[in-house]
């Protein structure tokens, strides 16, 4: 038996694998540069929440980047995982981060706050997206004939 995953199903993983490991990597590895230029481009969203600790800032980019590797596991072995799991998995940290993150804009400039809300949203949408999916399952046949 054989899982076949559709295509905006894996573009949908892919994505939401990339979006998760970009972040993870940056604040676990070098976390005071994320804390200073999240997201990066001259834009800051994380410092103009508080101060800078190393410990959480660390941590987040464990959630980050154990997420990436939740969606990309899914995407290249949909046997091992489900794309349900994972969605719930996802929505279970993007949910909480998005509403947070929707009562603090306040504390961005606009051009900030719609990429906050575009970026962060995307993040809940695409999970939510995942969980009406139906895997295709296909039964492979071998030939008794050598």
């Amino acid at each position: 038996m054989q899982i076949k995953q559709v295509r905006w199903v894996q573009a949908t993983l892919l994505y939401l694998g990339l979006t998760n490991i970009f972040p993870g990597v940056w604040a676990l590895f070098m976390p005071h540069s994320f804390y200073d230029s999240f997201p990066g481009l001259g834009r800051v969203w994380v410092a103009v929440d508080g101060p800078y600790n190393e410990h959480l800032i660390r941590d987040v980019g464990g959630f980050f980047l154990a997420l990436a590797l939740l969606s990309f596991l899914t995407l290249l072995a949909p046997r091992l995982v489900s794309v349900r799991a994972t969605a719930i998995c996802l929505l279970t940290f993007n949910t909480p981060h998005l509403l947070y993150h929707l009562k603090h804009l306040h504390m961005l400039p606009v051009i900030d706050q719609i990429g906050n809300v575009v970026a962060l949203s995307a993040g809940v949408l695409l999970p939510v997206l995942l969980l009406f999916h139906k895997p295709i399952v296909t039964q492979t046949i071998q030939s008794a004939i050598p």
